[in-house]
């Protein structure tokens, strides 16, 4: 059975006319017979009887003649579902971000792009690193937005962004923009949990401290232990701007050394990408993350 000849099979229904029928699809009227025929065999049910020169639906062919309309309709339907998808005017899509990222980047760039393309449904998971290697692996979400390293030989890596990582204090510390590395030796340090993106970043600009820590397991939490003066952190430029402009902490950074860092999508090696995750990755890559 093929949506042709449910096709075929409903005009004739609704026209009770093979002749009729023939001239609307424009094909032979033999050839409609013989469709017929090869669905009443298909099937096992006499769907019409002729009696003289006219053709009468029987009540067999009129209960099919209602599954028949489902299933044109449905099929009509999918195929607007899948057009839509084509043109991304509709679909899912699945992202794991990284807390830096998930947090003060995709809010904003899943609501512009959004304004683009409304009927776009987003899901958005966030993390650390570690785990969206994992999800990805196991195809629980499409791509990752991360901001630490990899180390699964699976995964393909792509730069997006660059971001820079500061250090923060209490005003009560009263520290300058420009500070020594020196300085941050006998202080507490507040970091984020292993597998963090910002704290394997940190780790490979200062070294691992395994001392006079704190460990915190979002950027909110750190950002309030700071402002009470319960030690320093080094954190994303993106995700303390507003307690910058209340003055609310103190921005520094080490004198001769920039820690700066990519931040990355990742992707399953054998992962088909989709119209709208294309879309997704090329707005992404325009968006101008310093208007955030």
């Amino acid at each position: 059975m093929t949506i042709r000849k449910l096709e075929i099979y409903y005009t004739v229904s609704e026209m009770l006319s093979m002749t009729e029928a023939a001239k609307v699809l424009y094909i032979s009227q033999p050839s409609i017979s013989q469709v017929i025929k090869e669905l009443e065999e298909e099937i096992g049910i006499k769907l019409f009887e002729r009696l003289g020169r006219k053709l009468y639906i029987t009540e067999e062919g009129k209960l099919f003649q209602k599954y028949a309309l489902r299933m044109l309709n449905l099929y009509k339907e999918s195929q607007k579902v899948m057009e839509d998808i084509r043109e991304v005017r509709s679909g899912n899509l699945r992202v794991g971000a990284s807390t830096t990222i998930g947090t003060y980047l995709l809010p904003d760039i899943i609501a512009d792009f959004k304004q683009i393309y409304p009927q776009v449904n987003i899901e958005l998971y966030i993390t650390n690193t570690q785990e969206i290697s994992e999800s990805i692996l196991k195809n629980n979400i499409d791509i990752g937005l991360i901001e630490g390293k990899i180390t699964a030989n699976e995964l393909e890596i792509m730069d997006l962004w660059e971001d820079e990582l500061i250090i923060i204090s209490s005003p009560n510390k009263k520290w300058k923009k420009i500070i020594d590395r020196k300085k941050l030796e006998k202080e507490t340090f507040i970091l984020r949990e292993k597998g963090s993106g910002t704290r394997d970043t940190y780790e490979d600009a200062i070294g691992i401290r395994e001392q006079n820590i704190f460990v915190f397991g979002g950027t909110e939490a750190i950002k309030r232990a700071v402002i009470k003066d319960l030690g320093v952190a080094c954190v994303s430029s993106l995700t303390i701007k507003e307690e910058e402009k209340r003055k609310e902490i103190i921005v520094s950074k080490i004198k001769n050394l920039e820690i700066k860092r990519d931040l990355k999508l990742i992707y399953h090696k054998d992962k088909e990408f989709s119209k709208l995750i294309e879309k997704f990755i090329d707005f992404s890559k325009q968006y101008n993350i310093s208007k955030i």
